[in-house]
């Protein structure tokens, strides 16, 4: 979902030179979403329940996170967004613009029911309102035997065992974390060296093995045709395929766990002080409920409530691993640059 996949480490930059025009104020606040099912969700699950609940207007402004950065530093003193609902890039970028306050746990009492990792997130200046992770989705009816780690994947893909399916380098959402981080994170790397996932990838793609993909709808697309049988995709996708219909895909974590993506919440600096009140509301449980029963994915509340089959899927944090974002942020237009020259895909 590209609601719900979260990492965009390229939007930051492609979106320096992007600001989009804000119509003029009418509600009490406004807060950011993605569109499709998770714009329909957030309507429904928070938006709806708060007016109704407080008697406070919402306006809900659809874009990118590059965009939203953009439209508040453009005029910070009366910011048009009161609320960005965001990925962590995004977050990184306000944060390090100044645009947005620590989060207040006097004003958000609903956040004694949130873990403390997930409040922790850029450096206290946003917490997590649900996340989901990327692992290996493929057809059991040709994959007996999956691989249990992200290095074994790697090898047995390198001996021709399946066609593994990777996202390439244009799919911001995925490839900084889930493939270069990941891979060279298994294979002993480190952020500010990514030689071993590059030497490995040259062999991956030299090997005839391993297709790319471009975009998320790609991917069902070479695995229902049979071009590939196994590769790296997001669970809340992945499991939203196998309901539809796709009934032979199934999906897992490798060891040493899923790469996670959040999805998380900021307060705009100088923006309308309900938005404390509406960030509480988040995270009470009865929206929080809605909202992981709409897009099947787990929430930060812990008195949350989910369905049963729902929540036999939903990655737990034991489950996933957190790339140090920030760090990769940094590190990007580097690692564009050396894939582009070494990979080309």
């Amino acid at each position: 979902m590209q609601t719900l996949t979260p990492f965009r480490p390229l939007l930051a930059l492609a979106g320096l030179a992007l600001t989009v025009a804000m119509p003029a104020r009418a509600a009490d606040l406004t807060v950011t979403a993605f569109g499709g099912i998770w714009e329909k969700s957030l309507r429904t699950c928070y938006v709806e329940p708060f007016q109704k609940k407080t008697g406070k207007t919402v306006d809900v402004v659809l874009g990118t996170p590059a965009q939203w950065v953009n439209q508040v530093a453009a005029n910070p003193a009366k910011p048009p967004i009161d609320v960005f609902l965001t990925l962590i890039d995004g977050a990184e970028d306000a944060k390090a613009r100044g645009l947005v306050e620590k989060i207040d746990p006097a004003k958000v009492p609903n956040l004694a029911d949130v873990p403390e990792p997930l409040k922790q997130v850029v450096g206290g200046d946003a917490v997590v309102l649900h996340f989901g992770a990327a692992g290996l989705a493929y057809n059991e009816a040709k994959i007996k035997n999956p691989p249990k780690s992200w290095a074994e994947f790697i090898d047995r893909t390198l001996k021709g065992e399946w066609q593994a399916a990777l996202p390439g380098i244009n799919v911001a959402s995925t490839t900084p974390t889930a493939v270069i981080w990941n891979f060279n994170d298994a294979l002993g790397g480190k952020v500010g060296d990514i030689s071993p996932v590059i030497a490995k990838m040259k062999a991956l793609r030299d090997s005839g093995n391993v297709i790319f993909w471009n975009d998320v709808n790609q991917f069902l697309t070479q695995m229902q045709s049979g071009e590939a049988d196994i590769g790296i995709y997001w669970d809340g996708r992945a499991w939203a395929a196998r309901d539809g219909g796709f009934k032979a895909l199934n999906f897992y974590y490798p060891a040493p766990g899923g790469v996670v993506s959040p999805t998380v919440v900021q307060k705009v600096k100088n923006g309308s002080p309900a938005a404390w009140e509406f960030i509480d509301f988040l995270f009470s449980p009865e929206p929080q409920s809605c909202w992981a029963a709409a897009i099947q994915y787990p929430v930060a509340s812990t008195k949350a409530q989910y369905k049963p089959e729902q929540k036999a899927r939903m990655p737990k944090l034991d489950d996933v691993r957190w790339p140090p974002f920030a760090e990769i942020l940094a590190a990007m237009p580097k690692w564009v640059e050396t894939w582009n020259k070494e990979i080309g895909r």
